[in-house]
């Protein structure tokens, strides 16, 4: 049975881009799209979705007002934020709400699949234990955080593990650097096509982060580099 989600976004286009997303990620149909937080709380209490994605600005209100709110009415339903809100006491607001994750915009797919992946199988997990030992919680609470991907068994099609360590060796020999796709491929004697397509898988397993330039004349420059560990 698929897990349910609905869209709360006031971008109609954004909004869309997101259902897209939701539809290429088995076992996840999207119930309800809303563009307002009124149209958002009816829509829940009507669809009971399993999986909220919210946005946090809207033009009459606040997310995180929201998701305040679905709490106090006790509906059962995971919520993760889409935004591009980067202050950090947004985001320590949004955990204190008991958020599964927080999705900066934009949005890059293979980081919003990653996320709907580990979801599902959190509550794949959790459906088949009656009684939690600390290894559960721990296979619950950590699946999939890692901090390299060298003793991964499981590779999506399209990454083999050799060239995906020579990318990851990239960014270990140039510590702090902002790499373009060009570059790393020109460092590694890749196409640009395939390197992009690796750090992109990078930047979906929070290994690696981007940032995106929008400055300048075509299209936007996406730099990556490593995360740093805490």
């Amino acid at each position: 049975m698929n897990l349910r989600v609905q869209i709360t976004d006031d971008d109609v286009r954004i909004a869309e881009i997101h259902r897209q997303y939701v539809e290429k990620t088995d076992g996840f149909e999207v119930v309800g799209i809303a563009n307002t937080l009124v149209d958002a709380q009816a829509q829940l209490d009507v669809l009971e979705p399993d999986l909220l994605l919210l946005d946090i600005f809207f033009p009459e209100g606040n997310g995180l007002d929201f998701l305040k709110q679905t709490r106090l009415q006790n509906k059962q339903v995971d919520v993760i934020p889409i935004t591009a809100a980067k202050e950090v006491h947004l985001f320590n607001e949004a955990l204190h709400g008991g958020v599964f994750d927080y999705i900066l915009k934009p949005v890059v797919f293979l980081r919003f699949q990653a996320t709907l992946e580990r979801y599902r199988q959190t509550k794949k997990q959790l459906s088949r234990i009656d009684q939690l030992d600390q290894s559960e919680v721990d296979r619950v609470l950590h699946a999939g955080r890692r901090n390299d991907l060298h003793d991964s068994p499981e590779l999506p099609k399209g990454i083999d593990s050799l060239t995906l360590e020579k990318v990851q060796q990239v960014f270990g020999s140039t510590q702090g650097s902002r790499l373009t796709s060009e570059e790393v491929a020109a460092t590694i004697g890749a196409s640009r096509t395939t390197v992009r397509r690796y750090l992109e898988f990078l930047v979906s397993q929070t290994i690696l982060d981007v940032d995106i330039n929008y400055g300048g004349v075509g299209r936007p420059e996406r730099r990556y580099f490593r995360k740093q560990s805490h």
